[in-house]
């Protein structure tokens, strides 16, 4: 028709708030009113009084207002349309952006009045905003090549080989009032070409972003289109603008079936228009499958089961459903369709329309369902997608819920032609009634997949409400984060879920993630340690197989990974450790490892380059380490036995690399020129090592050659400080298997100032004299060879003698008790729970073991507890204080290995899980965290002054 609005008004509508519809007027102004003569002025001043945004808009473009007098919306439809249209050719930004959101809004009132007015069908209005979004899309694309630096001769095609998709409701042509536009922006490799000295990949994905501001941006003239471009092949891994070739090989390994869904829908709306439908000519054999693909039909009741399950949404009601996603809404009915396509499309190229409408009556023809069922799902169709249109109108907000609040979804109604509130909620609640009595003639069998929690819909590009109300009763803050990881997975997008078969396993096994992680205590903390360790694996079935078939196995792991960050860092970034988990010896306890349990793991390194060597070792190692953290975390072994066994594996890591770095000195420069051997100080020395310690090390040697006999021969100082930086290296390196240990040197004689390597005179001189600080003398009585060759005998005489002959008693207290003093201002705690650097910590019962054995000239041992209880012996310590001491070091300790293995050197009680404060309560014996902190502080305090009474008081020298 060509008649203008005021002659085709055939409803009336109820006005519902005449002072709103009054003050409305006097913003428009009369002149607007007057044209559309009484009647027209009356339906005005309704439509006004119950949407704010119309009237907000009339405000702003009151000529637009004026022209529906006088000119058929279809004419200014077409205007409108063709002014988009001609943006293209624009060259100024700012100028295309302004001309496109002026020219949306006068669409959006000129669609609203022919909707509400009853002169256009509902076809009518998703066909204009359909057309109007296509020109929008396709001048915003011709503006953004320009944007930048590319000439563009036809705005049609303004980069040949790059064209633009649209899905959804835009993409089958029936585009709601206030709806984003899902685009896909891609390119042929073989057709595109960059202009000179711009990167391709950077330029196209510029683009696309260029192309998705001009849209949406929201500027003082509003937005066009709200966009989306998560419907894109692996959205979470791919830029913005996608590689066709690339998504021809996601869709052919990796396609989902909610993805032949969403692509079914698909078109070309802008730029190279024959490269896009070549594309999506390639994507038909994954959309329209040859045979009846009863596989798809299972996810999509699967995904309808799950939407129906629990929740208020279960619920057919008025006031708060949800028209789009509520039970009986439009996506049943869209279900419906889609199931019927994806069965049949395949062989019946007739049923796949896809608008749902169109869908709806090509498979009534081809008998695919009755006539009768077809009209009536059609009718429900369009009866709720006008009442979504109206609940957009209200502020134009991409809802389609009905307002809660009565008096809103008054204004709803009104709308749609209805004065009285009650007779509109129990027509909607008899629509949403019938849709759902046919959609579950349909969806009628099968198991729903809702889990004991709720329902857990992984599909489509955002969360179900009852989704994400599933997540937040689980105790997920951040429920809309969780669900986008999860159904990434579900959907390929992590390597452990590419394949069918793992991405099956993992559908069975997200229920009882979640709830497992839930059970935690920290679901958060937990899911986020989880993400790390699931997002790293290589391939999933076999974890994923192991963990849906050993649900306890499951848990234990879960359960780790709650616990402990740092081993879910650990296994992130190694998740072949996850194989480690299945060996009998991972849950056998440390104490019972047989007689060098761990350096028989390390046999048959030397049979190996070094490269191949030194990621053999970091293996073992990482595997071993793992195992000593779950044993302690999980209370299957005491912080004494992890402390035994990380030396152990130290002992042998060092005996390892040491070879390597020998063998490959050896075959460059010949074999050592002397004898040698690596001593292990501080917590290596005392066989105290943590999860997270570094070696403290030192190599001695002495010549017996002025240098080696080799292809290339080196001087006997220079062969083994290079021997000693190997051996850093082989330690220190980051292989493709990462690190094995950090070391320090810095214990060594004049320390970073000396050479790396200290020969067996320098170190006897060095000690023997007033050159050495006492603090220096105190770390030898900590110190055992680890590694040596040939040196050992002799090195433990030199270090025997330099405890022998330290100084006065009275100098050595002293200069302990100052340096005590000096850590407490250069390096304080960090906290309560920093035990090694709190006053009365680990350092002053550490100090007290190494200054007795310094005061009586005799090397009692190198590890704390040992020490102390010889100086017991010796009478030095009062019986009773030495078993305070120990009590402390013990509690210290066994509180230190659990922190270290758990957090690294950071913890904040504040934020501990609550199954990690029950372990760290376990492990002090008390009841809570505050009972442990309490104990902290009586033994920090016993200790400090055990400290004071056998070295002295912590304050500074006069000369400080």
């Amino acid at each position: 028709m060509t008649a203008p609005l005021t002659a085709r008004l055939t409803k009336t509508l109820p006005n519902v708030a005449p002072d709103r519809s009054q003050r409305a007027r006097e913003r428009i102004g009369a002149a607007a009113f007057e044209v559309w003569g009484e009647e027209g002025a009356d339906f005005l001043d309704s439509v006004f009084a119950a949407a704010p945004y119309l009237a907000r808009t009339a405000a702003r473009r009151p000529d637009t207002l004026l022209q529906l007098a006088t000119t058929s919306p279809e004419t200014l439809i077409e205007r409108l349309c063709e002014t988009a249209r001609d943006a293209a050719w624009l060259e100024d930004e700012a100028e295309v952006r302004a001309v496109l959101r002026r020219a949306k809004l006068d669409l959006h009132l000129v669609t609203a009045l022919a909707d509400l007015s009853g002169a256009f069908s509902l076809k009518q209005v998703m066909a204009a905003l359909t057309e109007f979004a296509d020109a929008a899309v396709q001048a915003s694309l011709a503006c953004a090549v320009r944007s930048h630096g590319v000439e563009v001769s036809d705005p049609l095609n303004p980069l040949p080989g790059y064209f633009v998709l649209t899905l959804g409701k835009h993409g089958t042509r029936s585009l709601n009032f206030s709806s984003d536009i899902d685009l896909v922006i891609a390119y042929e490799p073989e057709i595109i070409k960059a202009p000179e000295g711009k990167d391709p990949l950077k330029l196209f994905s510029r683009i696309a972003q260029k192309l998705s501001a001009i849209i949406q941006d929201v500027t003082a003239d509003g937005y066009v289109f709200r966009v989306d471009l998560r419907l894109r092949p692996d959205p979470g891994s791919t830029p913005v603008a996608v590689s066709a070739d690339m998504a021809r090989y996601y869709f052919e390994a990796l396609g989902q079936n909610w993805e032949r869904a969403a692509y079914a829908k698909a078109r070309v709306c802008a730029g190279d228009r024959t490269a896009g439908e070549g594309f999506l000519k390639d994507l038909t054999p994954f959309i329209w499958r040859r045979t009846m693909d009863f596989a798809a039909v299972e996810d999509i009741r699967s995904i309808a089961k799950q939407i129906q399950a629990v929740g208020k949404r279960a619920e057919v009601r008025a006031a708060g459903h949800d028209v789009k996603l509520g039970r009986g809404g439009i996506r049943e009915i869209e279900f419906y369709a889609q199931c019927l396509q994806l069965v049949f499309g395949g062989r019946m190229p007739a049923v796949r329309a896809p608008a749902t409408v169109d869908a709806l009556s090509a498979l009534a023809a081809h008998d695919l369902m009755e006539s009768d069922e077809a009209d009536a799902l059609i009718a429900y169709y369009v009866a709720l997608r006008d009442v979504e249109h109206r609940i957009q109108m209200l502020e134009d907000e991409q809802t389609q819920t009905l307002p809660l609040q009565s008096e809103t979804r008054r204004a709803v109604a009104a709308l749609s032609g209805a004065d009285d509130v009650s007779e509109f909620d129990a027509r909607m609640t008899a629509l949403f009634g019938a849709v759902h009595a046919a959609f579950s003639a349909q969806f009628d069998d099968g198991d729903s997949l809702a889990t004991e929690a709720g329902s857990l819909v992984l599909t489509g590009v955002e969360p179900t409400p009852d989704t994400r109300d599933t997540l937040d009763r689980l105790g997920f803050s951040q429920p809309d984060r969780v669900w986008e990881r999860l159904a990434g997975w579900a959907a390929g997008r992590a390597r452990a879920a590419r394949t069918e078969r793992a991405r099956r396993l993992f559908s069975r096994f997200a229920p009882r993630l979640i709830e497992a992680l839930a059970a935690t205590g920290d679901p958060d903390a937990a899911f986020t340690r989880f993400s790390t360790f699931f997002e790293g694996l290589p391939s999933g079935v076999q974890p994923l197989s192991l963990l849906v078939n050993q649900p306890e196995l499951a848990r234990e792991l879960i359960a780790m990974l709650g616990l402990a960050p740092r081993l879910a860092e650990v296994l992130a970034r190694r998740p072949a450790l996850l194989d480690s988990l299945l060996d009998p010896a991972f849950t056998r306890p440390l104490s019972e490892d047989p007689p060098a349990y761990r350096i028989e793991r390390f046999t048959g390194l030397e049979a190996l380059d070094y490269e191949q060597a030194l990621n053999a070792a970091r293996r073992l190692a990482r595997e071993e380490k793992l195992r000593i953290g779950g044993q302690l975390l999980l209370g299957r072994s005491r912080a004494q036995d992890a402390g035994q066994a990380y030396a152990d594996l130290a002992d042998a890591s060092l005996g390892a690399m040491a070879q390597a770095a020998l063998l490959e000195m050896s075959q460059r420069h010949g074999p050592p020129p002397g004898d040698w051997a690596v001593l292990g100080l501080g917590k290596l020395g005392g066989r105290e090592l943590s999860a997270t310690s570094d070696l403290d090390i030192m190599l001695v040697y002495e010549p017996g050659a002025e240098q080696s006999q080799g292809p290339r021969p080196l001087g006997a100082q220079t062969w083994f400080i290079r021997f000693t930086q190997r051996l850093v290296s082989a330690l220190t390196a980051p292989t493709e298997e990462g690190e094995l240990y950090e070391v320090d040197l810095a214990l060594r004689p004049s320390g970073s100032a000396g050479p790396a390597a200290v020969s067996l005179s320098r170190f006897e001189d060095y000690y023997q004299t007033s050159e050495a600080w006492t603090w220096e003398r105190m770390a030898l009585t900590r110190s055992r060879i680890v590694v040596e060759g040939g040196l050992a005998a002799r090195l433990d005489r030199a270090i025997s003698a330099v405890i022998e002959t330290a100084g006065p008693a009275d100098m050595l207290k002293s200069d302990a008790a100052n340096m005590r003093a000096r850590l407490e201002r250069d390096r304080p705690a960090r906290s309560p729970w920093d035990m090694k650097l709190r006053p009365g910590g680990l350092i002053d019962i550490e100090f007290i073991a190494q200054i007795g054995q310094l005061v009586l000239n005799k090397r009692l041992g190198a590890d704390t507890q040992g020490a102390l209880d010889r100086l017991v012996e010796a009478q030095w310590l009062d019986k009773a204080d030495g078993e305070a001491l120990k009590s402390a070091h013990e509690l210290y300790a066994d509180l230190t290995q659990i922190l270290r293995a758990a957090h690294g050197a950071a913890f904040d009680p504040d934020k501990a899980s609550e199954p990690f404060a029950r372990r760290l309560c376990q492990a002090a014996h008390c009841e809570d965290l505050g009972c442990a902190a309490d104990a902290l502080n009586v033994n920090a305090g016993h200790v400090r002054s055990l400290f004071e009474r056998y070295v002295g008081d912590v304050t500074f020298s006069a000369t400080e």
